[in-house]
């Protein structure tokens, strides 16, 4: 059982990875409990709040009265134009924890009823059903209708692998749909929660990916009886990157037992600089890592309820919040990065596939002239690597008109991540067909590698590629190794 007050990485992952149960601190919900109170007293006051007494977007200047107010909150949580394939659980799962944690600031003014339900819905293992595409616009609004709408019953939820009307689950439960009170449609609704979820999980998947392109370059370094001089941690030091140190440390690591410091002619510059690309990328993924973990402990809502604090007086606060460029930013530049990964992982492979760099028979062809070795690994990689470039074009470029003008900017956070997630699927497919050249041309060479290298040829399971055949299912096997980290144990 965590107690919920705040939130660190490591409590994140074990509630939404592990489903570990939560429970909240009771000075947080006494938090909760005297900002709503706070929020109670301005509007009974004549105070307006925008999407309470008003309605929102381009109809922030309209009011509404009373009677309409409460079942505003309702319909906020009814809308909804997403499409495409459902977000994966533990995104939504994250989201979810994320919006609670930040009601917890008491800043949002809602329930500590509202915040009860939440966290008994992580317990329960409430996964709703959200489109990944067509939310992207307004913040998150589209989307966290789609995921906080199931909680009054709206949508769909996931259930034992099924999709299931979400009120059908809650009368399962024997839970009654929720029926937010003042302000609690909203915000629900206003917020980020999802970018920071999105954001962790593609992360996870980079800082594996990388972990599995330094084991490709290891491997052919080896195979093509390189030296280890370019990679040695002592040039790494040189330049003073973090990432590059840890990268070239992890390079020599995988030699141990039989490294070759010898003297040998330069490699192609795709093997030289495998520590300062892969090391760039890793830095990068190091600072995207930091903003989420920051996000962790951000209020995300517009308004936000604020006490007084020097001249200013206490209120309901605009906010911006909710616009999560810092996280667009940085899965804009990881895009980047990846394709380059991208790039460094298709020269890899190609460079084993030439004799004159390898050593080895060209294409790998066991019988060269009457088998044309593993060459279509390479023809496969050259799309997945053109793909990256593409997909690297910064979405958080991009700018739209909303609302009747009302909403004039946009993160795109979404769309980030899904190019970032693309791009990701590409890498790991170049990655797989390195290393299964790597495990070809080990048995074409038939000399030891370094233990812990040799031990990692054999989970590749490789039949050595001798005659014309398929290579799809070898490159998916080992693609899907590369995301479990099963070569890596």
């Amino acid at each position: 059982m965590i107690v919920l007050g705040a939130l660190d990485p490591n409590r994140y992952r074990r509630i939404v990875l592990d489903h570990e149960r939560v429970e909240i601190d009771p000075e947080a919900l006494a938090r909760v409990a005297a900002a709503r109170a706070r929020l109670l007293a301005h509007l009974e006051q004549g105070g307006r709040a925008y999407g309470v007494t008003t309605g929102v977007g381009a109809l922030a200047s309209t009011s509404l009265d009373p009677d309409a107010q409460h079942a505003f909150q309702r319909a906020l949580l009814a809308r909804g134009a997403g499409t495409g394939p459902p977000l994966a659980p533990q995104v939504v799962r994250g989201a979810l924890l994320l919006r609670l944690a930040g009601f917890l600031d008491g800043a949002a003014g809602v329930s500590p009823a509202l915040c009860a339900f939440l966290a008994d819905r992580l317990n329960d293992g409430w996964s709703p059903l959200v489109p990944s595409q067509g939310i992207s616009s307004a913040g998150e609004v589209v989307a966290l209708s789609h995921l906080f709408g199931t909680l009054a019953g709206e949508g769909e939820v996931l259930e034992d692998g099924a999709q299931v009307r979400a009120a059908d689950a809650l009368a399962q439960r024997g839970v009654a749909p929720y029926e937010p009170g003042i302000k609690e449609g909203i915000a629900l609704v206003n917020g980020a929660p999802l970018a920071p979820a999105l954001s962790a999980s593609l992360i996870a998947r980079a800082r594996v990916l990388l972990d599995h392109a330094t084991l490709a370059g290891a491997l052919a370094v080896a195979v093509s009886g390189g030296s280890l001089r370019p990679h040695s941690t002592r040039v790494a030091a040189l330049k003073g990157d973090p990432g590059q140190a840890e990268i070239a440390a992890a390079l020599v690591a995988w030699h141990a037992g039989g490294e070759d410091w010898s003297d040998r002619p330069q490699p192609p510059v795709s093997t030289r600089v495998l520590p300062q690309v892969l090391g760039a990328a890793l830095d990068l993924v190091d600072h995207a890592g930091a903003q989420v973990e920051r996000e962790l402990h951000a209020v995300t809502d517009s308004p936000v309820v604020l006490e007084a604090r020097g001249d200013e007086p206490a209120g309901l606060y605009p906010s911006g919040n909710f616009h999560a460029q810092a996280l667009a930013f940085a899965l804009d530049t990881l895009k980047l990065a990846f394709a380059q990964v991208a790039n460094v992982g298709e020269k890899g492979l190609h460079r084993l596939l030439d004799h004159r760099f390898s050593g080895l028979p060209d294409q790998l062809a066991a019988e060269p002239g009457t088998q044309t070795g593993i060459v279509f690994l390479h023809k496969a990689a050259i799309e997945h690597a053109a793909a990256c470039r593409l997909l690297a074009a910064p979405a958080s470029a991009q700018s739209v008109d909303g609302s009747t003008g009302q909403e004039d900017v946009q993160a795109f956070t979404f769309v980030a991540a899904e190019q970032l997630g693309a791009i990701l699927g590409r890498c790991e497919l170049i990655v797989a067909a390195w290393l299964i050249a790597g495990a070809q041309a080990r048995a074409l060479r038939d000399l030891p590698l370094p233990p812990r290298l040799e031990a990692v040829v054999g989970r590749i399971s490789l039949d050595t590629v001798r005659g014309e055949r398929s290579l799809s299912a070898d490159l998916e096997q080992v693609a899907r190794l590369t995301r479990t980290g099963a070569l890596l144990a």
